[in-house]
């Protein structure tokens, strides 16, 4: 393997690892927050549907390679190798340094700045495109959020008030059929079947867990816990399918400029996935810490709803080319969901809307350091 390839390597591996620090906390957040899971547990089930859905990006998230391909490259712009590698390594240091302090920001975001940063630098300012980057990337990061956040609050409302004192919450579905043959002991040895006045019918109840537990012993119950774990794993997989073609796009955008490199797309979705697995079992802990215990206290009825809106949004765009952040929609939802309870802290709310803020132009800056950096060595 070439010196090139090596560091091509290692700079999507870091990429992939610090991904999925930071972002694993987006889908587990509310499992932790509302007691249903340990944190060990949930990083766990974030880290496996990561993986299912970086998978499926290399099927069904292909726009985004094109977006963060050529796409976001100015006209005439001749690209090169310590270009591509200081975006890589720009995107990966601001998110390292966020995840350091708990800070839940857009790998999207940095991406993007390093990208920006990088192009300024090196090939002037019409080195990005810059109606691409206002229409495809920018509107959806600014407005994603707001979307989550307030068709949260939506579902919320739609599904009624909180239950609180002795009002026991309908958060289970009970399924039996009723009508059918049973067995009834008749001579030694011998099982009579006996049928049931009434033609079989399935009967759906609705109601609390110990009401279904009690009432409905036999049937087949679906809870509201069981309805919350399914989302968070469907946030979890639409995180993987959004984030790893960026990160592939990048990656072979680099190996294209590398003397000697040639890489198939399986392969680095591979490197990628991997990478993304490994940093949210390793490193997730902390930013998840942040988001499940800081921003407010929910319990499994708003866990459910911040997922169920994370896993719709970030899918379509997803499937659309439409790079949303993650980040932004499922903080978001967090977000929703405290503000209908009347209970999201402001403070926490200021740090992680200021790190969003910061992390453009600290990207960005992090991104044209480097290509200052390698330009140096490799003149």
């Amino acid at each position: 393997m070439t010196l090139e390839a090596l560091l091509i390597t290692a700079a999507v591996a870091a990429l992939a690892y610090a991904n999925g620090a930071n972002d694993v906390s987006k889908g587990i957040a509310t499992l932790v927050g509302s007691g249903v899971a340990s944190y060990r547990h949930a990083m766990l089930w974030g880290a496996v549907w990561t993986g299912v859905g970086g998978w499926l990006g290399a099927i069904f998230a292909k726009g985004m390679l094109t977006t963060f391909g050529a796409g976001l490259r100015g006209p005439g712009v001749a690209p090169t190798l310590a270009g591509s590698l200081a975006a890589l390594v720009g995107a990966t240091g601001w998110v390292l340094v966020a995840t350091r302090t708990g800070l839940p920001v857009s790998t999207t975001h940095a991406i993007v700045g390093s990208l920006g940063g990088v192009a300024v630098l090196a090939y002037g300012a019409g080195g990005m495109q810059w109606s691409t980057f206002g229409g495809k990337i920018l509107l959806p990061l600014l407005m994603s959020p707001l979307l989550a956040l307030a068709f949260t609050g939506l579902a919320l409302r739609a599904g009624g008030p909180r239950t609180s004192g002795s009002n026991a919450a309908a958060d289970c579905l009970c399924a039996e059929v009723a009508g059918v043959a049973v067995a009834e002991a008749g001579a030694p040895g011998v099982a009579a079947a006996v049928l049931l006045p009434g033609a079989p019918e399935l009967r759906v109840a609705r109601g609390s867990v110990g009401s279904c537990a009690t009432e409905h012993p036999q049937a087949l119950r679906l809870t509201l816990g069981h309805a919350h774990w399914a989302t968070s794993g469907a946030t979890s997989l639409a995180r993987g399918m959004n984030d790893a073609p960026k990160i592939v796009a990048l990656a072979l955008a680099a190996s294209a400029l590398g003397a000697g490199v040639t890489a198939s797309t399986a392969l680095l979705f591979a490197l990628v996935t991997a990478g993304m697995v490994a940093g949210s079992v390793l490193a997730g802990r902390r930013v998840t810490r942040v988001l499940a215990e800081r921003v407010t206290p929910m319990d499994n009825r708003e866990g459910f709803a911040a997922n169920l809106v994370t896993a719709a949004l970030v899918i379509t765009g997803a499937v659309h080319g439409l790079p949303m952040s993650t980040t932004h929609v499922a903080a978001g939802g967090i977000f929703g969901a405290g503000a209908a309870r009347g209970t999201l802290d402001t403070r926490t709310l200021r740090d992680i809307v200021l790190a969003w803020v910061v992390t453009l132009p600290a990207a960005g800056l992090l991104g044209a350091a480097s290509y200052a950096i390698a330009s140096i060595f490799s003149s």
